[in-house]
């Protein structure tokens, strides 16, 4: 009786062991492969409770959303653009496993295939970046290059199942050297070019000034016309007047102006020697 329940475990050991390894979940942010003695005999793509053969096949799970990856060269490694210009790039790429059967029979495994992708990205880049100069990398070829770029990337693992969503350029710098001798340059730019603007504000500066100063002419030469007419017809005016007081009254109006002559003349100071019978003083003796 004992013997018979033994194996009665046995077996109900046995059979529980092959239905968990029969049995397997997939999530639904993951795809799946059946492997059967080192073949790919099926990919599982819907998620929910699978069945396998237990023992002879196993699953391979593989992450079906966006992968990142990033790309830094190493300190010895630099790229050269069409104009010889070295530099350092620094890169991100997007990717997403598209075929989990070609994914695992060309590179088997994530952390494999990053490190080909990573050889594969630097190829890229150096291809594309040779048949460009230095200033459209960061100006207005930006975007094709990335274009470019992405086409090459894709070419190359169009056999591993993976879609290469994009690959950016996150930082380009120039070695020591060459950005020193940027540097040296992009000032000595700016000064040619703070010294153009500067001979210019002088230029505009002196055309205002000889604009200024000839209406300051015209408006002088305008005021002192206008002063001198104004002048004349008030001495006009004045000769007209004396000359009708003269013709009234001549006695009175030669009396008046003597006096008037007298009192800018004479202080309490002033001392005058003159003869006794002097016209000028004859308002005096009489």
């Amino acid at each position: 009786m004992k013997k018979v329940q033994s194996s009665l475990l046995v077996a109900f050991a046995i059979i529980l062991f092959l239905v968990a390894n029969s049995i397997y979940v997939l999530d639904q942010r993951k795809t799946a492969i059946i492997i059967q003695f080192g073949e790919v005999m099926d990919e599982v793509i819907e998620p929910g409770l699978k069945v396998k053969l237990p023992l002879i096949q196993d699953v391979r799970f593989f992450d079906k959303r966006i992968q990142n990856l990033t790309f830094k060269m190493s300190e010895n490694s630099e790229v050269v653009a069409f104009d010889q210009k070295t530099m350092k790039v620094d890169a991100y790429a997007k990717y997403k496993i598209v075929n989990p059967k070609s994914f695992y029979e060309v590179v088997q495994d994530d952390y494999k295939f990053r490190i080909r992708l990573e050889s594969i990205i630097e190829s890229g880049i150096r291809e594309v970046i040779g048949r460009v100069k230095f200033v459209e990398i960061l100006g207005a070829k930006r975007n094709k290059i990335r274009e470019d770029i992405i086409s090459i990337v894709n070419d190359n693992v169009k056999s591993f199942g993976v879609d290469i969503i994009d690959v950016r350029l996150i930082r380009v710098n120039l070695p020591d050297k060459a950005r020193k001798a940027v540097y040296e340059r992009m000032i000595t730019e700016r000064q040619k070019e703070a010294k153009e603007i500067r001979a210019i504000g002088h230029q505009e500066s002196e055309i205002i000034k000889a604009k200024s100063d000839k209406e300051k002419t015209i408006l002088i030469a305008e005021a002192n016309k206008e002063s001198d007419i104004i002048k004349g017809k008030g001495d006009a005016e004045a000769i007209n007047i004396y000359a009708q007081a003269y013709g009234k009254d001549r006695d009175f109006y030669e009396y008046y102006k003597s006096l008037d002559v007298y009192k800018n003349l004479f202080d309490k100071n002033s001392s005058l020697v003159v003869s006794s019978n002097n016209k000028f003083l004859r308002y005096f003796n009489n």
